[in-house]
């Protein structure tokens, strides 16, 4: 106890120093404990599921020439063909994505509805034997037999009927949209991530369970097996892929495609890439690598300041060794003070995570606090905890060892004396300017190309324009022609244009094969294609290369291509190719005009080939494009007026809109979410090493007050005792600039590398993050450093 004693009153006694160790170290563990809950999750998926090892999960991939792309859906009939026809299959689970406008609970006075629900699946029976499930409530052995019964998870039990017993939710009915479905069955959720998302569980409907359209392929149609044994599986894959091949040759031959039938086994599913809901794997390693590095900025941090303490606590260690302490019993002091100072770190680095979690919450997993993993978060905090006390406290103990106590007797100032290694401390010193500055300038690169990307020439106007989609639901007056409302809203003062059909830059669109006749034969084209009327050219101010826009007339027999289809084509320029024919879904088209290219994803990805059509169909033609006027003050007003046309022609739907610009930034997403993230974790770098540095500048300023103060009576100016203070620790600064420097210059080579169009990296883009790291390390020092050098010289000479 005693022991304790002394360490909270040496902790209190040097209160700045136990500060930036505790703050320091804290920042670093709550860093580290969220990467840990993120990895700790996306590692966990899959991972407790039962006999995991037998199942599989069923997709299809085309090849084309020499390209084979990988699609995670099947063809509605390869279900029930697997569950026919292989013996070796235990198990064979469709998963159909079901979707219904509204689900709503009728029974009481108040309605409970619910619109869009997601993860309503229609399965079999054998999901339940595959799945871990525990059931709560329900006849386990006739479940899904009844097209109208519905099996729901507890958290969907609870969502629709709130106060209700388990029990007495059992026979009770939900209405999806006008078909009512009575509660079978109540399961509890899974315990642990898993790729089994379902939360609502019908029976699949007839028409997709017995449908024999084997040429379509669809995302919402999923299929799992569980084999008895995985050694007849390679049989399985080779007699399902030539019943494939027979089913679909007639109608891929034309286009150049086959279809091929695979398996990814349910361990490696979530870190698949052509998987949904997957995780790049090679994120979640970079996480870690953030992680460590950053709990080792925090240690460094800590050994630094622990180190340069030693001389100032060099009578302690004498004055205890002489009084008979064992040095056992010293170390053993010292191990018990950084873990006390640890354990305050720990408790420190709880609410920094809860602050954490609020700034990036928007690219944290949702499902993240459903998983809480408490047993798991104790041992990796108790795991965390012992690693930083024996890797911070190592070199100081080391040095504490070589303390004598004749040295510190013979010399009265023990703050004079000198231990271990100084180019050790240095080199710590380095390291931690190192990481940050490789953080500093990947934040400046990645920010400028995130710029370049946002403000590039596209190829189509698109500031002040506006997109509204049009409402799909039944309830909705969905039925209302959407010409009609363009033509309501032309009028209004503010709007210079309104267009229908696809957004020019955006992941909705439609994709075909184009073909064009040539002199060595016919000349196909994998193009997007977009649906517009003929307002939308001018609206978005396209550059028309040759020929002219579309019209309404052309619905049928006209085509605009862009220049990289024309290319793609073999036509020797845009002139040249205006009046040709091509043949698009079986019907020939005569090319009216051709554009110049435009971006239609962002610029990870190179221009596409692209035709626009003209339509006259609803449903190919479900957003509205409205370019308002220049005057931004107007906007409001403008907006205020479609509000009201709106709710003439779409009462029941919403009005909402979006700015185009802003939309563009949201195919940046996953960028912005990166750039956040290192964003956050260059200023905790920063932070971490300027908080070493303060600590190191007040021992130093200590350890040479008098120093200072006889060479102010000597003449020494305010700047030359601020350099006499800092250029050390620069040296040491600019050490570390010139080692990153080459090693960022690697790093954000590769990382521009997945941009199609991207910035040129240049000398200044790290000349300005070098010099911006300088200045805040002096300022950082600047303020000990400055009191240093004002300070009167007869108060640091008084003692001599």
């Amino acid at each position: 106890m005693s022991t304790i004693k002394l360490i909270f009153r040496q902790l209190w006694r040097n209160r700045l120093f136990t500060f930036l160790n505790v703050f320091g170290l804290a920042i670093g563990i709550s860093a580290c404990w969220l990467i840990f809950r993120i990895v700790n999750y996306e590692f966990s998926f899959d991972q407790h599921h039962p006999e995991s090892e037998q199942i599989y999960k069923v997709h299809t991939s085309y090849e084309e020439k020499d390209k084979l792309d990988h699609f995670d859906g099947v063809p509605a009939p390869l279900p029930a063909y697997i569950k026919e026809n292989f013996v070796n299959v235990e198990l064979t689970v469709p998963i159909f994505k079901q979707y219904f406008e509204r689900v709503s609970n009728n029974r009481g006075a108040q309605k409970i509805e619910f619109e869009d629900q997601p993860e309503i699946i229609g399965t079999t029976g054998d999901y339940f034997k595959m799945t871990p499930y525990v059931w709560l409530a329900g006849d386990q052995r006739n479940i899904l037999k009844n097209s109208h019964e519905v099996i729901l998870t507890e958290s969907r039990a609870k969502l629709y009927f709130p106060n209700t017993s388990i029990d007495q939710i059992i026979g009770q009915t939900l209405s999806y949209d006008s078909t009512l479905y009575n509660v079978a069955g109540i399961v509890k959720d899974l315990a642990h991530p898993s790729s089994f998302l379902g939360k609502e569980f019908i029976r699949i409907p007839e028409q997709e369970w017995n449908s024999t359209n084997w040429n379509n392929s669809n995302s919402n149609w999923q299929l799992f097996i569980k084999v008895k044994s995985s050694a007849s599986l390679p049989n399985l894959i080779k007699t399902a892929d030539k019943k494939a091949y027979e089913m679909t040759h007639a109608e891929f031959d034309k286009f150049g495609f086959k279809m091929h039938v695979n398996t990814v086994p349910l361990k490696d599913l979530h870190f698949t890439s052509y998987a949904q809901n997957n995780v790049d794997q090679k994120i979640m390693y970079g996480l870690i690598g953030i992680g460590i590095f950053l709990l080792l900025l925090a240690c460094v941090n800590y050994i630094n300041l622990a180190t340069a303490q030693i001389p100032q606590r060099a009578k302690e260690i004498g004055i205890r060794k002489t009084l008979g302490e064992s040095q056992k019993r010293i170390t053993k002091s010292f191990l018990l003070e950084t873990f006390c100072i640890t354990a305050f770190s720990v408790l420190l680095s709880l609410p920094l995570l809860i602050l954490i979690q609020t700034v990036l919450a928007a690219y944290i997993p949702d499902q993240l606090k459903l998983y809480p993993d408490p047993w798991g978060v104790s041992l990796f905090l108790a795991t965390l905890t012992i690693t930083i006390t024996l890797i911070s406290s190592g070199y100081p103990i080391l040095l504490t060892n070589k303390v004598k106590i004749v040295e510190v007797i013979k010399i009265s100032n023990a703050q004079t004396l000198k231990f271990g290694n100084l180019s050790f401390r240095k080199m710590l010193i380095v390291f931690q300017f190192l990481i940050a500055q490789l953080f500093v300038i990947s934040t400046c690169i990645i920010g400028l190309q995130l710029k370049h990307a946002l403000q590039n020439n596209y190829g189509f106007d698109k500031d002040a324009i506006i997109t509204l989609r049009f409402p799909s639901k039944s309830y909705q007056d969905s039925n209302v022609d959407p010409f009609v409302f363009k033509q309501a809203i032309k009028h209004i003062a503010g709007v210079e244009q309104a267009s229908l059909g696809h957004l020019p830059m955006s992941n909705d669109h439609w994709g075909n094969a184009l073909f064009a006749k040539s002199d060595t034969g016919q000349v196909q084209a994998d193009v997007q294609m977009k649906f517009v009327d003929q307002d939308n050219f001018k609206l978005y101010n396209f550059k028309m290369l040759a020929g002219r826009p579309l019209q309404l007339a052309d619905t049928s027999t006209g085509i605009v291509l862009n220049l990289a289809s024309v290319q793609k084509l073999g036509f020797k320029s845009a002139e040249n190719a205006v009046g040709s024919f091509v043949t698009y879904t079986d019907k020939q088209r005569q090319i009216v005009g051709v554009t110049d290219n435009f971006h239609t994803k962002n610029l990870h990805a190179a221009i596409q080939p692209v035709v626009m059509l003209s339509s006259i169909k609803k449903w190919e033609l479900n957003r509205l494009s409205v370019k308002l006027n220049n005057n931004s003050t107007t906007w409001p007003e403008t907006l205020k007026q479609i509000e009201k046309e709106w709710k003439k022609y779409y009462p029941k739907a919403p009005f909402k809109y979006d700015f185009y610009d802003q939309q563009i930034k949201e195919l940046y997403s996953s960028d912005l979410k990166f750039s956040k993230i290192i964003n956050l974790f260059t200023s905790t770098t920063i932070l971490i090493s300027c908080l070493g540095l303060i600590g190191l500048v007040t021992i130093t300023t200590v350890q040479r007050t008098k120093e200072i103060g006889i060479r102010k009576v000597l003449g020494s100016t305010v700047l030359g005792i601020i350099g006499l203070l800092s250029k050390d620790y620069i040296k040491l600064i600019l050490i570390s600039i010139l080692i990153a420097t080459p090693i960022a210059w690697w790093a954000m080579h590769k990382w521009l590398d997945d941009f199609a169009y991207k910035i040129d990296l240049s000398w200044w883009m790290f000349i300005i993050p070098a010099a911006a790291t300088l200045l805040i390390a002096f300022f950082t020092m600047s303020y000990q450093s400055i009191k240093a050098a004002r300070a009167n010289p007869v108060n640091s000479l008084r003692d001599e």
